[in-house]
């Protein structure tokens, strides 16, 4: 008797389990995930902070201390011409190697034909009092309650520079007309085209070239302009950080 009722639990507990695994119902994912991934460079070369030495556009040394920046409100545009849009923001620092890598969850499955994103921080958040996350003033790329945020700082120093100890300061913000320095960025896909379909990863790896900010639609001579704030001539160079990002690989 005892066999029996042991064969017969055993049994039952298997159908058991065989029905609660039939009845399950499958998980759908119709959501991906992205993971960009920025690349410094100065031209052609590397970025290495304090360990080189790089020249202008006309022909002026320079070396780099730091390097870092927010971006912000990154919109993924579909063949459907349908923005999907984030809207927290993110420090780009040189010197920490984690913040060269973010990642974009709960993208909805799709083929997307370009992505942009803003360079710096909105109006809003700029007047919005403390805030968490890479917008801790604690990060040092606050000015005070009143100015707002830096949105890209690089600080390091020039032969050509006519400062007492040849530094370069570029701490670019303000968003008031006419001296607003947050900058719109449309770096393109070219024939490429980021599939995300369910549950699964995707990579993009993005170039960033802080030469441009030098170098283009206004060129910067240190022996003239070695510090930059807001104002007119912060306005100027943020113009020419628009041509700073390139994207150069796409991983479906």
């Amino acid at each position: 008797m005892k066999t029996s009722y042991y064969i017969f639990t055993y049994f039952t507990t298997l159908l058991f389990i065989v029905l609660q695994f039939s009845f399950t119902p499958k998980v759908k994912h119709d959501k991906g995930q992205l993971i960009v991934s920025f690349k410094h460079v100065v031209e052609n070369e590397l970025l290495k902070l304090d360990s080189a030495n790089y020249k202008n556009e006309l022909g002026q040394s320079f070396t780099i201390s730091k390097f870092k920046y927010y971006i912000g409100q990154i919109h993924l545009k579909n063949s459907k011409g349908k923005d999907f849009i984030f809207k927290d923001y993110f420090l780009i620092n040189e010197d920490e190697e984690l913040s060269k890598q973010i990642k974009l969850n709960n993208i909805p499955n799709g083929n997307y034909k370009s992505i942009s994103f803003i360079l710096g921080v909105d109006s809003a958040r700029n007047t919005s009092g403390a805030q968490v996350g890479a917008l801790d003033p604690a990060l040092g790329m606050f000015w005070s309650w009143n100015q707002g945020y830096i949105f890209l700082m690089m600080e390091g120093t020039s032969p050509s520079s006519t400062t007492f100890n040849n530094s370069i300061i570029f701490h670019l913000g303000g968003f008031t007309p006419p001296y607003n320095c947050i900058r719109k960025i449309n770096p393109t896909f070219g024939a490429k085209e980021l599939v995300v379909s369910g549950g699964n990863t995707s990579k993009m790896g993005i170039k960033t070239d802080m030469l441009k900010m030098f170098i283009g639609r206004s060129p910067v001579k240190f022996g003239v302009t070695n510090l930059a704030m807001e104002g007119a001539i912060a306005t100027t160079i943020a113009d020419n950080c628009v041509d700073m990002f390139s994207v150069t690989s796409i991983e479906n």
